[in-house]
């Protein structure tokens, strides 16, 4: 029903790449591409054809029309950490409620779910987007967009604080989804943890040395995560694969 989207940098024969991963609970793929954005997540594959829920971070190119089949949700984790970025440089309150309505979704989705419902009612989702709506208007009033006094080439430079405002306000739908659809997680943490171990990688050897590396890193993984998510023994079904007899049959049981 829905699939965690990502993408990190990686360096590959010393130069910058990307691993982009297309991920659930039962699945992780992982592809490692010279490109970043809509040209590697279309080398990834997935996407393009998805017409479930997309979740992901606020990276534009996930909002790509060519992407108009899937449904987006926001990682609402990614969402708490600019939220966090406002409290601690600019120490303003809109941000603090933000995030305390944000667990308060969070919290109260978890009890419901405890109690065998799954599906908020409706005068609670009302509650939320009324508060919603109230902590964006009060923080785009404390941060009106700077007057030009000069014009230049572009469109005006709002900051940080009201672009993070003015995603909130136009995607208020996708910050909410994990919410009102109790089939939508909080936040995108199946798909970080599928490329942390590239990104150990690179801390430790610093780079993919051929050319290839990061493909056949990818590949292997892939394989390694869905087989541990699926409680198959990794190293049996690497030895499969160099057996020539490996095969992913087991998802027809574990895929719902």
């Amino acid at each position: 029903y829905s699939i965690g989207f990502d993408e990190t940098g990686i360096r590959v024969g010393g130069k910058n790449h990307w691993m982009h991963t297309a991920s659930t609970k039962d699945l992780t793929l992982l592809v490692s591409s010279p490109k970043r954005g809509k040209p590697g997540i279309d080398e990834c594959g997935v996407l393009p054809h998805f017409k479930g829920v997309a979740v992901h971070d606020c990276w534009s190119s996930y909002y790509n029309e060519d992407y108009a089949g899937a449904t987006h949700s926001l990682c609402c984790a990614h969402i708490d950490r600019e939220l966090q970025g406002v409290n601690d440089n600019y120490k303003q309150r809109w941000s603090k409620q933000m995030q305390k309505l944000l667990m308060s979704m969070y919290v109260n989705k978890a009890k419901l779910l405890a109690k065998g419902i799954d599906k908020a009612p409706g005068s609670m989702i009302r509650e939320f987007s009324g508060q919603y709506d109230r902590i964006v208007a009060s923080g785009i009033k404390r941060n009106p967009i700077p007057k030009v006094v000069k014009r230049t080439r572009g469109r005006p430079k709002k900051g940080t604080v009201r672009s993070l405002l003015d995603r909130l306000l136009k995607l208020k739908t996708d910050v909410m989804r994990f919410f009102t659809d109790f089939r939508v997680p909080y936040s995108n943490n199946i798909a970080e943890k599928s490329y942390r171990l590239s990104k150990k990688k690179m801390q430790i050897a610093g780079t993919f040395r051929a050319s290839d590396g990061g493909e056949r890193f990818a590949t292997i993984f892939s394989i390694i995560d869905t087989c541990r998510k699926n409680g198959i023994n990794p190293i049996d079904a690497l030895s499969k694969v160099f057996a020539g007899t490996f095969s992913f049959d087991f998802l027809n049981q574990s895929v719902r």
